[in-house]
């Protein structure tokens, strides 16, 4: 049981980062290409980042 405990835990604390790292731009990589691929999570980053350059283009409006 306390495996399967520490198993569920050391799952979610993995996955936590990949999650957020979804929601953002991914540095080194072209922004553009992201906001165009993902534009809802696009939409949702340039509320929190508005003085992003990426935001600053018509397409991630």
């Amino acid at each position: 049981m306390m495996r399967l405990i520490f198993a569920s835990l050391t799952a979610m604390m993995i996955s936590i980062p990949v999650a957020l790292a979804g929601d953002a731009p991914p540095e080194g990589e072209d922004a553009l290409t992201w906001c165009e691929a993902n534009e809802d999570a696009c939409a949702t980053w340039c509320e929190s980042n508005p003085e992003a350059e990426i935001c600053k283009e018509p397409e991630c409006d």
